[in-house]
């Protein structure tokens, strides 16, 4: 158990750290979020009857929004373990990294976390900064609707990953994955409530989409984090990542057997 807690603090640090030298293209990309931010603001503020979409009056869509932009770069944005996956295939790279004396999902998960968890830091704490100075954005008083938010953060973005990581070993299988991402970038932006509330839905997509793994990537963190809901959602979340688990490691052992190394 010690050595495990080591190997991920170890590959956590190093995804980490490996982001620090693109720190200025960050900064562009951070200032285009706050823009999108904004526009999302604006629209939605227009668009949001007086009565609001259930408990979703306009100025809470505002806060909705603003925490949103601040963690979709946790749970979304900046993700690069399908394409780093895929890159491994082509390149041949993937029979070393098979071999190697840890399990090739969990070597993967702790170094993609690393690296959102940089993402969070000095990409989307920012953008929450700024959209907070720019609206009326406030922050809950209680800490233990901070410590809910964090633990349904934390769930929605190890969910995020193994969904990305689905989508990289399906690399075994294509010669594409530009697909598969295109259709998980559409599913966790319309289902995972990125950019509105589900509440907004028809009601039978509203009701798919809450039962999805997909929620949880910002729609229920934001439900929490507003106070509109307490910390039930969580127990679904650690369900969906524990079944994505199992079928991580079912697609992991699949593909190991599919894997054909040539030469001596």
């Amino acid at each position: 158990m010690h050595l495990a807690v080591r190997q991920w603090r170890v590959l956590g640090s190093k995804g980490f750290a490996q982001n620090l030298q693109y720190s200025a293209s960050h900064i562009v990309n951070s200032i285009a979020s706050v823009v999108f931010g904004l526009i999302y603001i604006y629209v939605w503020q227009a668009v949001t009857p007086e009565s609001g979409f259930g408990p979703y009056t306009s100025s809470i869509i505002v806060q909705y929004i603003c925490f949103n932009q601040t963690i979709a770069w946790f749970t979304q944005f900046g993700m690069k373990i399908r394409h780093r996956i895929a890159q491994s295939v082509r390149s041949g790279r993937i029979a070393v990294e098979l071999a190697r004396p840890m399990d090739f999902f969990w070597y993967h998960m702790a170094f993609e976390y690393g690296a959102q968890l940089y993402s969070l830091t000095f990409r989307g704490l920012p953008v929450g900064i700024a959209l907070a100075l720019l609206t009326e954005f406030h922050v809950p008083a209680s800490a233990m609707t901070w410590v809910w938010t964090l633990v349904s953060l934390a769930i929605g973005g190890y969910i995020a990953i193994t969904l990305g990581y689905l989508v990289g070993i399906s690399s075994f299988w294509t010669n594409e994955i530009r697909t598969l991402s295109w259709a998980l970038f559409s599913l966790e932006t319309l289902l995972g409530g990125l950019s509105m509330p589900l509440e907004v839905l028809p009601r039978p997509v509203e009701l798919v989409a809450k039962c999805s793994p997909f929620a949880h990537q910002a729609y229920y963190p934001a439900q929490i984090f507003l106070g509109l809901s307490g910390p039930a959602p969580i127990l679904a979340g650690i369900v969906w990542a524990a079944v994505l688990t199992v079928i991580a490691s079912w697609v992991t052992a699949w593909a190991r057997r599919r894997l054909e190394v040539q030469g001596g």
